[in-house]
């Protein structure tokens, strides 16, 4: 392994095996030597027109009001401020207060990310919907068919994936990434999938 590995994610930041993903592919660039470009993917986006039952619905809600937010804070920090902004908002989302959304948690994040031309008022701002929607078209394009979050493409081979019920331990992290790297490479791949453990 080298560290010329080019690894973009796209991810929808109040989607939990996002969360899981982003963190293991925090740990595989550490441990193997590679940066992450941070882009946005969008499941209200996704799921438009789709009956879906409240809790989703809320979801979704947060996924558009949290997908302008993070889109305004790539905007004027790029990759490494969405990335600080991300990671200080799923460890309150997921992590701490699951689910909550209030004012002292957008300005946490907005401080992480030294965004200071950013505010809360962003979350309710209909203009950054293109850019949130740019961004995830881009990851459509380069998975080439619909796929949700996260999408992960390295050295310019994507997948719908990996989906990861937990954070992979030091042991299990660069071998993970190995063995994406050997899938990417495969030309006659297409397609592996397992059953989701029930929760």
């Amino acid at each position: 392994m080298t560290d010329s590995h080019s690894v973009t994610m796209w991810f929808d930041p109040v989607c939990p095996f996002s969360w899981n993903t982003a963190r293991w592919l925090v740990k595989a660039g550490s441990a193997i030597g590679f940066d992450v470009d941070w882009q946005l993917a969008n499941l209200a986006i996704l799921n438009e027109g789709r009956e879906l039952p409240p809790p989703q619905q809320a979801r979704m809600a947060d996924s558009r009001r949290i997908g302008r937010l993070m889109a305004a804070v790539r905007r004027d920090t790029g990759s490494a401020g969405l990335a600080a902004a991300y990671f200080t908002f799923g460890e309150h989302y997921f992590d701490q207060s699951p689910g909550t959304v209030d004012d002292d948690l957008i300005d946490t994040v907005l401080s992480s990310a030294q965004a200071g031309g950013v505010s809360a008022s962003a979350m309710a701002d209909s203009s950054l919907d293109e850019l949130v929607a740019a961004s995830h078209a881009a990851g459509q394009a380069a998975l080439g068919e619909t796929g949700g979050s996260p999408i992960v493409s390295v050295d310019g081979h994507a997948f719908f994936g990996p989906v990861l019920t937990s954070v992979p331990s030091d042991e299990q992290t660069a071998p993970l990434f190995t063995a994406l790297v050997t899938l990417a490479t495969t030309s006659s791949f297409t397609q592996l999938q397992r059953p989701r453990p029930a929760h």
